[in-house]
């Protein structure tokens, strides 16, 4: 584990970047900067949940009052889940400059794109339905081929929690065929990787504690999956992406947007569609 200082001391990136390069995923620590922004986007999560839903109450703890609004009402979490990536701090988040300068020099691009999407997972426990099989991330951001995303909990993720599994340096992989299950959609089905069976049995996974104050930095070609969340409490962090917007593939292509705007890959990127 590598802590950075907000001016992201050079010889600690150093070994950040070799880190990243050999495995395509490393955690970081946060500056205390970028982790306020975490606690803002849990202030701003409750005051939405109290607002919307009174009968809750004053919100001492996020997760626990995740847990009674859906037994109130399941669907209303998920309106939570569609508006939190609009909120002031994910959107501050999207374009941090410690964050910004960091994923500059692990893609090493002399431009920084920062994604339209950002991703806010609410994870209850033992809900299955919404976990994503093995997967890049890459044609569902269809960003630069160098592109990286930062997984960065709102709380303590320990393994019962279910942070992502990886199969380290798979990023060399480049990009695997998929098959498109639901070309229209924009949800984790929308694909599925054509080998997907023959890589789960030939690879092992690995995955890691992420504590509150902590992120993980992967390529978005690196082969992961979600996990199942077997504690009482909800799993719940925000997906922060970024890529080189000097990228040739993203130019030539006139930068794909990716399935949140309804660009299919096999339209964007159809070489890679089975």
């Amino acid at each position: 584990m590598i802590g950075l200082n907000t001016k992201i001391n050079q010889p600690e990136l150093a070994t950040v970047r070799a880190e990243y390069e050999r495995d395509g995923v490393c955690l970081i620590d946060l500056p205390s900067d970028v982790d306020s922004l975490r606690q803002k986007m849990i202030q701003e999560m409750s005051e939405w949940v109290e607002a919307v839903s009174p009968e809750i109450g004053a919100v001492r703890e996020l997760p626990d009052a995740l847990v009674q609004l859906a037994k109130l009402n399941r669907s209303t979490v998920g309106k939570l889940y569609k508006i939190s990536r609009r909120f002031p701090a994910a959107r501050q988040l999207a374009c941090h400059p410690w964050l910004v300068r960091l994923a500059q020099s692990v893609m090493a691009a002399r431009v920084v794109s920062c994604c339209t999407f950002v991703n806010v997972r609410i994870d209850l426990p033992e809900e299955e339905r919404f976990l994503l099989p093995i997967h890049q991330d890459f044609p569902y951001i269809q960003g630069s081929l160098s592109g990286v995303t930062l997984w960065l909990p709102l709380f303590d993720t320990e393994l019962r929690h279910g942070p992502p599994s990886w199969i380290k340096g798979s990023h060399k992989w480049g990009v695997l065929k998929v098959r498109e299950e639901d070309p229209a959609g924009s949800g984790a089905k929308s694909f599925s990787i054509a080998n997907a069976k023959e890589i789960a049995a030939a690879h092992q996974f690995e995955s890691a504690n992420v504590m509150a104050g902590q992120a993980l930095l992967f390529s978005t070609l690196l082969v992961h999956r979600s996990e199942l969340n077997t504690t009482s409490r909800p799993r719940l962090n925000i997906q922060i992406r970024f890529d080189d917007a000097l990228a040739l593939e993203s130019i030539e292509r006139n930068y794909p947007e990716g399935l949140y705007l309804n660009d299919s890959f096999s339209s964007s990127y159809p070489e890679y569609v089975q």
